[in-house]
């Protein structure tokens, strides 16, 4: 991280791909002194936990029956309070949160809608800022938004929009991806000073209180890569520079 410039900015498809696939380097970039900004992308409305909160099983995780009918709208407002709790955690001041009053529907990230959004963030903060986001693996293997940023951001830097460059390959997707010899991702492990945020950040994502409309997204859709980011604390980095 020794870019002039000191504004990074994320660009993270859903709630929780802050913090999953980026938040080591998200909490390095605060402590070295970075002004950090994350871009939510969509509104992670699509989440199968959704239904799965209505329908009327119990569940295992949390110990209660799911009873709870959550309009799109309530979904992606629990999931916006497990994202705040995450980044307030990484250390990202609230006001260098984005969150467009119209996001992006989830699942519906494209190469045009992708690229304005970094154009319209480049242009604010200035084209030396850093961009981070997802790296483009096989669609087989990768969820489609997250696909999409990648090639996105790839296409931007061709193009010479981006000049600072940094894709993250989530660490589930990481240790099945076939890469060429010269572009292996480097693993980088969180320093001991960071992994206290870390974990406070996972806890965002594991707060079950219905009373409260926290309804533990992240530990009902991802509980075992919640816990891997815990204990191997790892990420999975390129850098284009």
């Amino acid at each position: 991280m020794s870019q002039e410039n000191k504004t990074f900015i994320y660009f993270a498809p859903h709630q929780d791909d802050e913090l999953l696939t980026y938040g080591i380097d998200i909490a390095m970039a605060v402590k070295n002194g970075y002004d950090v900004h994350i871009v939510l992308c969509t509104d992670g409305a699509s989440s199968n936990v959704r239904l799965r909160l209505g329908n009327r099983e119990f569940c295992t995780q949390c110990g209660e029956q799911h009873v709870f009918d959550l309009t799109r709208e309530d979904f992606t407002a629990t999931r916006d309070q497990e994202f705040f709790g995450s980044t307030d955690a990484l250390g990202v001041k609230r006001e260098n949160l984005h969150l467009a009053e119209k996001r992006i529907v989830d699942g519906q990230i494209t190469l045009e809608n992708a690229k304005a959004l970094m154009r319209e963030y480049i242009d604010r903060y200035g084209e030396d800022c850093t961009v981070g986001t997802m790296y483009p693996n096989p669609p087989e293997i990768q969820h489609k938004d997250h696909r999409t940023l990648g090639l996105a951001a790839q296409e931007l830097k061709e193009e010479g929009v981006i000049k600072h460059l940094r894709l993250m390959e989530e660490p589930y997707v990481a240790i099945i991806a076939e890469h060429s010899p010269d572009d292996e991702p480097i693993r980088i492990v969180a320093t001991d000073d960071i992994t206290e945020q870390i974990a406070k950040a996972v806890e965002s994502y594991f707060l079950w209180d219905p009373k409260n409309k926290r309804y533990a997204v992240g530990f009902h859709s991802v509980p075992r890569e919640m816990e891997q980011l815990k204990t191997e604390k790892a990420l999975y980095l390129h850098i284009y520079d």
